[in-house]
């Protein structure tokens, strides 16, 4: 096989499947399914985006980020919204508190 064969055979394999090509070159790696979602919806041609405000859905994805990392190293936290209070121990949602109205 040829190296335009090789090149050929890599683009259709991994063209349109962006979480295929990180867990075969990067099998360290674990994908959450919120991860992989986003990778997917990145690389569809098919929808338009649009943010109205970038930087709050910069914030958001950090946010998510920073939470995941936290649960993966079992840390003690918690998450307020306007629903009430979560509390996390170890990274384990043990309770969540609501608030009055």
């Amino acid at each position: 096989m040829i190296d335009q064969d090789k090149l050929i055979n890599f683009k259709e394999k991994y063209q349109n499947n962006p979480v295929v090509f990180i867990e075969d070159f990067y099998p360290e790696v674990k994908l959450y399914e919120y991860q992989k979602e986003m990778l997917e919806t990145m690389f569809r041609k098919d929808i338009t985006y649009s943010y109205i405000n970038y930087r709050i859905n910069q914030k958001r994805w950090l946010v998510n980020m920073k939470l995941e990392l936290m649960k993966t190293l079992e840390m003690n936290f918690q998450v307020w919204s306007p629903k009430g209070i979560d509390v996390y121990e170890k990274g384990v949602l043990v309770k969540t508190i609501k608030h009055n109205k």
